[in-house]
């Protein structure tokens, strides 16, 4: 019974949702707006407070209550903490996972390099899987469109709820210099005439100012993590091998030795140039791939709403979990590496 309960319970939103969408209320017929910069919602004092900053304090948020509540009988000694179940089950096999990874990839060095590893890949999956929450890129604010393609201004809630109209025909390209030529020519007198005529036969343009934003689809968190990554790596070399650390990008030892230590002296600068080549390729490709599962999310939503777009939200769903995976393998990897010296390649060929 209980179960004919819920089936009828979804059959009836479904319902709903078909009846909401082809009511009047909701339009569909234009393509969102896709930009690839992060858009400033407000200001708090000197900090810049974007949608990708506001989405990924969420993201955190929801991390940290995941960890809380799948520890919470551990924390406590419950006698039933030994059998994980839920929440407690899933985090405790990503961990497994995660070591076991470490362990096979790092050996001994494990238990150093696992904590950032773990920490990587959880964070870049929740904020992936941002991406996939009603209302993200959706649900803001209407600005006026100073220039490039905007709405007209519907209103639904007198005073309290608007959106645009995305009937066909109806999109208002507004040229940025052609607003300002107009406003600096325009007489004083006749300005306010000029402005009753062209709203008359062109009204205002808006277009949405979205509240939220998958953070990893922003070159700025993409960016910040590689450098984080890239910095520790750093580190973890340095803390292993000392000041034998640098040699591997200016090699002094060998280019005194002449002959074939000069070859090594110069392959020393082709290793800090893939240092630095690392760092774009965790950029973009964790940017890249995200950005455009946006993308095609919107763009399945635009040409059928309903049950096509399933599939692809599926497929969004393994890509987070793969792209969190590769960054956090990559980042195990450069950091086991930077924990050997050139002298422990040798033992381990002997």
């Amino acid at each position: 019974m209980k179960r004919l309960i819920k089936w009828l319970v979804f059959i009836g939103l479904v319902v709903f949702a078909c009846a909401w969408m082809g009511s009047p209320f909701v339009n569909y017929g234009k393509f969102p707006a896709i930009r690839l910069p992060s858009e400033t919602v407000f200001m708090l004092g000197p900090l810049t407070v974007t949608n990708t900053l506001i989405t990924t304090v969420i993201a955190d948020i929801a991390l940290l209550t995941f960890a809380f509540v799948a520890t919470r009988k551990v924390r406590k000694g419950t006698p039933d903490a030994e059998i994980p179940r839920g929440a407690q089950n899933i985090f405790e096999l990503l961990i497994d996972m995660l070591y076991s990874l470490s362990k096979s990839v790092a050996g001994s060095k494990a238990l150093k390099i696992f904590p950032w590893m773990a920490t990587i890949f959880l964070f870049v999956l929740f904020a992936n899987w941002t991406e996939l929450f009603p209302g993200i890129e959706s649900i803001g604010a209407l600005e006026k469109a100073h220039e490039g393609t905007g709405y007209p201004k519907v209103e639904l809630i007198p005073g309290f709820l608007y959106t645009i109209d995305q009937e066909k025909g109806k999109e208002i390209v507004v040229p940025a210099e052609e607003h300002s030529e107009a406003s600096e020519s325009a007489p004083a007198t006749t300005e306010s005439h000029a402005t009753e005529g062209e709203s008359a036969e062109h009204p205002e343009a808006y277009h949405v100012l979205p509240f939220f934003r998958t953070p990893t689809s922003d070159i700025n968190t993409t960016l910040a993590l590689a450098l984080i990554t890239m910095f520790m790596v750093q580190v973890f070399g340095v803390r292993a091998l000392g000041g034998r650390y640098f040699y591997k990008f200016v090699n002094i030892p060998e280019a005194k030795r002449g002959g074939l230590g000069y070859m090594m002296f110069i392959v020393g600068f082709l290793e800090l140039i893939s240092e630095v080549a690392r760092i774009l390729s965790f950029t973009f490709r964790l940017l890249g791939n995200i950005f455009a599962g946006g993308v095609l999310l919107l763009v399945m939503a635009y040409i059928v709403p309903f049950f096509v777009p399933m599939p692809f939200l599926g497929l969004e769903l393994f890509v987070g979990f793969i792209q969190a995976l590769v960054f956090a393998m990559l980042a195990l990897v450069f950091m086991n590496m930077a924990m050997q010296s050139h002298g422990d390649h040798g033992e381990e060929h002997h």
